[in-house]
């Protein structure tokens, strides 16, 4: 069986997954902890799977919420399809019966989740958490910037709420952590060995780089920008088919990329606030007396990382004398179509540049 292409719901629904859970087995144990060394990217959908289950376990073995359980399960049968077989729902086969599993344990409370930490080893304790022998995982309870050393020499700083896995030890051929919340990476480099951060749904891979990440747990987007080098991102589809990578997008200094988790799109930006990519000795060499705007276009476009799009054979009359200096890169953009006539639009991450000529050409 294929469970790779299982998502939380569907392991939660499968006799094996629950004998691991509730009666595990050395087989059932060496298989799902096979599965995880070899997809670690399907950790957390486990882990949410088993959650379910565990949960499930415990409340129907706490006599004191037997009336409780009955009472919702009777609201919830009247709500039933007359046509679904309700024997389906009480033994939780399938996924809808699974589904309406989670809302008994979201509206009975979280009285379980004591016991069910105890069973899943995830009890968290100043911040830090040991998953298993290989995994740590640490939430940041500070109300400031928590400093992560990784293994490789890598450095997080993982934002106020935000969770983090990742391994005590370099292993395998990629090095990969696992992101709920907001995060800046400085990754050293290792070509021979990728980072990668998963950050629900979204999967960032790179060499050596430095970047931000803001995934939080129930936002309907992630966004990734990147300060240095380049990032690929991509959707963390669960098709073995197709390399996901593929369908992604490389990001380079200044870009970021909003993935909409629902329709799992990405959408390439610019940032903010793009900063200067070279150095001020660097700047104080642009300085452009009567300079063709190409000449201009093409500093500006080495100075900030962005591609900037426009007609040369309309604008190749037009000049500008003007220096380039840390200004705001949208500021010198509006002054120069000020000068021109002209207009620019931030598209896929360029900027282009619409002008029907120079006013000071005849």
């Amino acid at each position: 069986m294929n469970y790779y292409q299982f998502n939380a719901e569907d392991l939660a629904a499968d006799d094996y997954f629950k004998e691991w859970v509730c009666s595990p087995t050395p087989d059932t144990d060496a298989f799902w902890k096979s599965f995880l060394n070899e997809y670690p990217e399907r950790y957390y959908q486990l882990e949410e799977a088993r959650a379910l289950v565990t949960g499930l376990w415990a409340i129907q073995h706490l006599p004191d919420q037997t009336a409780s359980v009955e009472r919702i399960w009777s609201r919830v049968e009247q709500t039933l399809e007359p046509a679904q077989p309700v024997f389906l729902l009480r033994w939780m086969i399938g996924q809808r019966g699974w589904q309406v599993a989670a809302l008994i344990l979201l509206t009975l409370g979280a009285g379980w989740l004591g016991m069910n930490q105890w069973k899943t080893g995830k009890t968290l304790k100043n911040g830090l958490a040991q998953t298993n022998n290989d995994w740590t995982e640490t939430l940041n309870e500070a109300s400031q910037s928590m400093d992560i050393q990784l293994a490789d020499g890598s450095l997080v700083k993982l934002r106020q709420g935000g969770r983090l896995r990742y391994r005590k030890e370099l292993a395998g051929s990629l090095r990969e952590v696992y992101l709920t919340g907001e995060a800046f990476f400085q990754v050293r480099k290792n070509p021979a060995k990728p980072f990668v951060v998963y950050a629900n749904g979204l999967v960032t891979k790179v060499l050596g780089t430095s970047f931000r990440i803001n995934a939080p747990a129930d936002a309907p987007t992630v966004t990734v920008d990147v300060k240095t080098g380049r990032v690929s991102v991509y959707a963390n589809q669960t098709s073995r088919v197709q390399d996901p990578e593929s369908n992604g997008m490389v990001l380079t200094p200044n870009q970021k990329v909003v993935f909409h988790r629902e329709a799992a799109t990405l959408d390439k930006k610019l940032v903010d606030s793009p900063s200067l990519l070279i150095s001020q000795n660097e700047l104080q060499q642009f300085v452009f007396d009567d300079a063709p705007v190409a000449r201009i276009f093409g500093a500006i476009e080495q100075a900030y990382g962005v591609d900037i799009i426009f007609d040369e054979e309309v604008m190749q009359h037009c000049t500008l004398t003007l220096s380039l200096d840390d200004e705001d890169l949208f500021q010198k953009l509006d002054v120069i179509c000020k000068v021109l006539d002209a207009q620019y639009k931030l598209i896929d991450a360029k900027v282009v540049i619409y002008s029907k000529g120079c006013p000071n050409v005849n």
